[in-house]
């Protein structure tokens, strides 16, 4: 058979799994249920900044009547000032410019994306190794097809997951008027899509760690030791102002996918793929010469 076959066939099995399974429905409620709820805290939390600042401004200009305009220059020169140290002062200027419930909803999701892929992703090989059903598949597809089809497989539901999430806040934002329907949909799929490098190369490490476990539960809690570990990393990086460090933690790549300089974005896709890719590669390879 093909090997593309035989990774498609793989990842269609591990989408039909994954959202046809107890597990995957379960997560899928929890996700979109939290998402709705932090999408109208954001929108509450948002109008209240908003009479507070157009407080602020009538307190500045001495002037009881303050424009919309005025207001929105008000805020989007805070966000400017707020967002350069954390993305320098280019990359803020485009970030502020967007509505800002679907900034926030961004990062909701790039931080909690690596607790979803753990859950979603941890029996992904364990599960077959435990039920000896991966035999089964690797007598009938070469064993680097069934490692990137289960790759591809959890990224893809993942991104439908999150893709879900996104729609929701986009739908929220709309409705309460935070931004127009053409802003909202403009900025929500950017937003969607900078999401998407980081978690293939989350999705990487899950099914690396994985594959290496015969027993889910110890899958699990050494996907989550690894993705704590990672983030100690970051930390100590950023506490020691070591930047070389930072680099192994996937979703510091977020301050160059949303750049508005093409090679600046190009450059957190590259290494987030190649992160993805050494994950992949490395498991193939180790999985090739196991005995399953």
């Amino acid at each position: 058979m093909n090997p593309l076959k035989e990774v498609q066939l793989i990842l269609l099995r591990e989408l039909r799994k994954n959202f046809r399974s107890v597990k995957g429905i379960v997560l899928l409620l929890i996700s979109l249920i939290g998402s709705f709820g932090a999408a109208l805290l954001l929108v509450k939390f948002q109008t209240f900044k908003r009479g507070q600042i157009d407080e602020a401004a009538r307190t500045t200009q001495g002037s009881v009547e303050v424009t919309a305009s005025a207001v929105k220059e008000f805020i989007h020169d805070g966000r400017v000032k707020a967002l350069t140290p954390v993305y320098g002062e280019t990359t803020a200027k485009y970030i502020a410019d967007s509505p800002e419930v679907l900034y926030a909803g961004l990062m909701i999701t790039i931080w909690l994306t690596p607790m979803l892929i753990a859950l979603l992703g941890f029996d992904s090989f364990s599960g077959d190794m435990q039920h000896k059903s991966v035999r089964y598949w690797t007598l009938r597809t070469r064993r680097g097809s069934y490692f990137a089809g289960k790759f591809f497989g959890l990224w893809s539901t993942v991104s439908a997951v999150t893709l879900a999430i996104h729609a929701l806040i986009w739908a929220v934002c709309i409705f309460r008027g935070e931004a127009t329907a053409a802003e909202t949909l403009s900025w929500g799929v950017r937003f969607w899509v900078v999401s998407l490098p980081m978690s293939a190369a989350w999705c990487g490490i899950a099914v690396l760690v994985s594959s290496f476990f015969r027993m889910p539960m110890v899958a699990l809690l050494t996907t989550f030791a690894v993705n704590f570990a990672l983030w100690l990393v970051w930390v100590i990086g950023i506490a020691s102002e070591t930047n070389a460090l930072l680099y192994f933690y996937p979703n510091f790549y977020d301050k160059l996918l949303l750049s508005p300089q093409l090679w600046t974005a190009a450059g957190g896709f590259g290494a987030c793929a190649l992160m993805a890719t050494l994950c992949v590669g490395g498991g193939t390879f180790i999985f090739a010469k196991r005995d399953v």
